[in-house]
């Protein structure tokens, strides 16, 4: 049977990762990994086969411990998952999940996923920092969740995103790209673009490089030079004292705001220290020009060519 093949070999790949990470196939083990799953839909209705799979998948998961490396844990729990969500349809050919959920500190999926599965994908260093890896599986978990589970909040507030740890935030993030699309910053109504407004984003990205890198990879991130971001800051800087000095009313408003205060003494004190350098720089300019046409005239009278 075919199948079984895939399985043996997703098993090979699992045992290759565990001796040496640097030499793993990803791109090939996601194939096998997709190539096994794409069979389930079939067993539903080729109940001895799904049988003869679940049987082939308990003999190969008990030869070694679940918890040998965060790869195999993933991979063979959300598998196993989904294969007894799908595939599973007479509670028959189930031996291999119950197996695997034996293991489990949380018996239900969602909440082993939540609780378990997600913490481990973004422990520092899983899957020897392999982010193709580490994107497949954060996406099957959110998969899952959508498929099986409730669906996700499309007016979540920035309140509440922001009290979730940040593991379930990027858990939250891609089940948000998986339901509603990939253009949500375009939606000045959506989660994304409120989150990128108050530079959430930023904020969160600055924490490691794996954030980032989702982020980046999900273009939440606004790359500017320098000098946009300079010139940026003048603009809304102007912007503010213009609506601040629009009435001498509103003026004074601002004025008794701390943070403006401080600002807007700081920016005086710039200016005079500018002014006490800048003016005694061109008086002197000037000082030494009329000294300078002084001495010209002196001269020129002096050898008689001034009449």
């Amino acid at each position: 049977m075919e199948i079984k093949t895939y399985i043996e070999d997703l098993f090979k790949y699992l045992e290759s990762f565990e001796k040496g990470a640097s030499e793993f196939e990803t791109e090939a083990f996601l194939q096998t990994y997709n190539g096994i799953y794409a069979v389930f839909q079939a067993l539903r209705q080729q109940r001895d086969k799904a049988l003869e799979v679940d049987q082939y998948f308990l003999s190969r998961i008990e030869r070694t411990p679940l918890n040998s490396s965060d790869l195999r844990q993933l991979s063979i729990q959300i598998m196993i998952t989904y294969f007894e969500s799908e595939a599973d349809t007479d509670g028959q050919s189930n031996r291999s999940y119950l197996y695997c959920r034996g293991l489990r500190a949380v018996k239900q999926d969602i909440p082993f996923f939540e609780q378990h599965l997600i913490p481990l994908l973004f422990k520092e260093g899983s899957l020897g920092n392999n982010f193709r890896l580490h994107h497949f599986f954060l996406d099957e978990i959110a998969r899952y969740m959508g498929k099986f589970g409730k669906k996700v909040k499309p007016n979540i507030s920035p309140e509440e995103f922001s009290a979730q740890g940040d593991s379930i935030k990027f858990l939250e993030l891609a089940r948000r790209r998986l339901e509603m699309g990939n253009e949500l910053l375009k939606d000045r109504t959506s989660l994304e673009f409120h989150l990128q407004r108050i530079k959430a984003f930023d904020k969160l990205g600055q924490k490691n490089k794996l954030y980032e890198r989702y982020l980046t990879e999900w273009q939440y991130l606004r790359k500017t030079s320098f000098w946009a971001a300079v010139r940026r800051f003048l603009s809304e800087l102007g912007g503010k004292f213009r609506g601040a000095f629009s009435s001498s009313r509103y003026f004074r408003l601002v004025m008794t705001q701390r943070t403006p205060a401080y600002f807007y003494y700081f920016l005086l004190i710039v200016i005079f220290l500018f002014l006490a350098v800048y003016v005694p720089m061109k008086w002197s300019g000037y000082s030494r020009n009329k000294l300078n046409e002084l001495n010209n005239r002196a001269t020129a009278v002096q050898s008689g060519s001034l009449r």
